[in-house]
């Protein structure tokens, strides 16, 4: 089966996220203390909110990321 390519191309790592610095390293340091708070990721479209929360949880969670990450889209509940 062929990926969607949002998602083929999507960042894995936290490290391969780009345009968002500073946000990247609090973040990073988060999966090293291995002590993640509750976080609400907020801003314009296309700002790598998602992509930035999916590679965190993948980093911190390793294989069972799918079991320790719940997304809440507003997006999704349009209309």
């Amino acid at each position: 089966m062929q990926e969607i390519w949002t998602e083929k191309y999507r960042p894995q790592k936290l490290s391969d996220v780009v345009g968002q610095k500073d946000i990247v390293e609090r973040l990073s340091s988060y999966v090293r203390s291995g002590n993640l708070p509750h976080l609400m990721f907020a801003g314009p479209a296309g700002t790598g909110k998602t992509t930035s929360a999916l590679a965190m949880a993948k980093e911190m969670y390793g294989e069972s990321w799918r079991n320790n990450f719940i997304e809440l889209n507003a997006s999704d509940e349009r209309g």
